[in-house]
């Protein structure tokens, strides 16, 4: 029933934030645990709040993952991340306490019949322990940045990671660092055999799948709307990647996963895809081009990126041409695997409207005209984000001789966003009103 997926998400939780880095990625651990709780929350409403604040909890983790991944390639000074340590210390507060709070009581709940009574004790200890363990790891993260509002001036950020200047600051840390380790430690102890138990307990497991079977998989009108909602959620993703402000004249968004996410979103509306194979090797040939073109993007920033009139320097084509020419590629399959997933969309959309059935003439008459209102709008949505695609395409050949090609590159992308969510919204709500 997923207790193992809980299980190993709550390893990659307990280890202590060193500044604003996380030793073992929370983004995984989170992604863990939301996948453990897809089918318990079928069968009952409080695991499915637990997933749904345990979901806003990854987007706080995955927030952690991006500020991380910047600093690579940006110079934080003390003063940004002090800011940044506070505001996500702030966040995991606020989104984790109560997504863990929501968590355990939803477990508890659920298998009170079938657990010892020192079962179900552990699970409230652990509600207990657990916003005292969030509040101290989220302290232990500021604590030592607070050094910064002493100094005035100064860059930091060394191979180590330990963004600080100064003996006290480093002293902090370390000390920060294992308080935070100790209740990191004492917090998992207690987490791990509370969920191992629950994932032996074979009586409660064989119920759980049992009802599962019969209520769920049974049920072909929640998998089309779920099928539909997962499919618009994961192309207006896609879309999301295309947004992008160079850093130091680097592309850092990863553009080059808008054809995985959209490779999974044909997997969920496979029944609405025609020729799904030939679909997900144009997914993957766009993935291949795009993480060639991306890499070569940074070796043409690299050379390239400070030079005033980049095309008149010497070597410019031999850095430029490999990336416009894989750049050129990988937009052109990304307008094929477009094409299909609109294809897709129409297609789902036609069958989810009205999929109940009705003897209402009137019924059947406003079905169809909502069927074909959405499937315009899908449409419409469609020509803006060929529009839009194809401008960034051009844009980036046309960048070296463009300075401004990033801002209209932008631009496109975000009408192209705006116009997506509105489309989303709607066909959203048509597949809510399926159950």
């Amino acid at each position: 029933m997923g207790f193992g997926f809980l299980l190993a998400g709550v390893i990659f939780l307990f280890d202590p934030f060193i500044n604003i880095f996380d030793i073992l990625p929370d983004v995984i651990g989170y992604l863990l645990i939301v996948y453990g709780l897809s089918k318990i929350s079928d069968l009952e409403l409080k695991a499915s709040e637990a997933r749904r604040r345990m979901t806003s909890a990854l987007y706080v983790a995955a927030g952690r993952a991006a500020v991380i991944a910047c600093s690579f390639f940006m110079e934080f000074d003390e003063t940004l991340t002090l800011v940044f340590a506070f505001a996500l210390a702030t966040l995991e507060i606020f989104f984790v306490i109560p997504a863990f709070n929501m968590l355990f009581e939803s477990l508890s709940y659920s298998c009170m019949r079938f657990s010892a009574s020192e079962i179900n004790d552990k699970a409230e200890n652990l509600q207990k322990v657990t916003p005292i363990f969030v509040v101290v790891r989220a302290v232990c993260a500021v604590v030592p940045q607070l050094t910064a509002l002493k100094n005035e001036y100064g860059y930091v950020g060394d191979e180590t990671g330990l963004e600080n200047s100064g003996v006290l600051a480093l002293a902090l840390t370390a000390l920060c660092a294992v308080v935070s380790f100790v209740f990191g430690i004492v917090w998992i102890s207690m987490a791990v055999p509370y969920l191992k138990s629950l994932k032996n307990n074979k009586e409660m497991n064989a119920h759980f799948l049992a009802r599962y079977a019969a209520e769920v998989e049974t049920d072909e009108v929640l998998h089309i709307k779920r099928s539909v909602k997962r499919f618009t959620a994961l192309l207006f993703v896609s879309l999301l990647l295309f947004i992008c402000v160079p850093i130091d004249e680097y592309y850092l968004v990863p553009d080059f996963l808008a054809p995985v996410l959209l490779l999974f979103g044909f997997y969920f509306a496979k029944k609405y895809t025609s020729d799904y194979k030939n679909t997900a090797v144009i997914c993957a040939a766009a993935a291949a081009f795009s993480v060639a073109a991306y890499i070569f993007s940074f070796r043409y920033a690299a050379e390239m990126g400070y030079v005033y009139f980049p095309y008149k320097a010497d070597g410019f084509a031999g850095f430029f041409v490999p990336f416009a020419v894989l750049s050129a590629v990988s937009h052109a399959l990304m307008l094929a695997v477009y094409k299909r997933a609109f294809s897709t969309l129409k297609t789902a959309v036609e069958n989810a409207v009205g999929v109940r059935g009705t003897q209402d003439a009137r019924r059947r008459e406003a079905d169809d005209y909502r069927k074909t209102e959405l499937c315009k709008k899908v449409n419409g949505l469609a020509a803006v984000v060929y529009v839009s695609v194809a401008v960034s395409g051009a844009m980036m050949l046309l960048s070296p001789w463009f300075s401004l090609s990033w801002s209209v590159r932008l631009i496109a992308a975000v009408v192209a966003v705006i116009c997506a969510y509105n489309v989303k919204s709607d066909v959203c709500e048509e597949a809510e009103k399926i159950l």
